[in-house]
Formats: C-alpha cells, sequence, structure tokens
C-alpha cells in the first residue's frame, strides 16, 4: 500500500480508495491498520456458496466502478 499510497501523492491525488472483501481477512485487516473506512457496502453472493478467490489469505484489490 505503501507505493500506492506514494503514487497517488505524486499525482496530487488527495484521496485513496481500495476496494476490498471482507472474506479476505488478513488484507481487510491490513487496510483497516493505514487508516481505510468502509465507504460503500455491497454484497457478492456466489453460487455455489465456495470461498473462489475470496479466501481469508487472498491479497485482491477489486475494481467495483
Amino acid at each position: 500500500m505503501g507505493a500506492c499510497a506514494g503514487f497517488a501523492a505524486s499525482r496530487g491525488a488527495t484521496r485513496l480508495a481500495a476496494g476490498m472483501n471482507t472474506a479476505r481477512r488478513d488484507a481487510y485487516r491490513i487496510l483497516r491498520q493505514r487508516g481505510f473506512a468502509a465507504d460503500l457496502i455491497g454484497v457478492t453472493m456466489h453460487c455455489p456458496d465456495e470461498p473462489g478467490y475470496s479466501h481469508p489469505d487472498a491479497y485482491v484489490i477489486d475494481d467495483w466502478r
């Protein structure tokens, strides 16, 4: 995240957004520790109900634009 924040600042950005599924517990915990807060809350539903790419040790940023 440090590289992302540095790049954003070098471009004059005042806000950095990151999409995260809370099922990815480790990645979500790191974002929270770095000051990120929920801005938009959504729900994803998968059939069948299996972890797929949203398992606790996955480090994936979602783009929900």
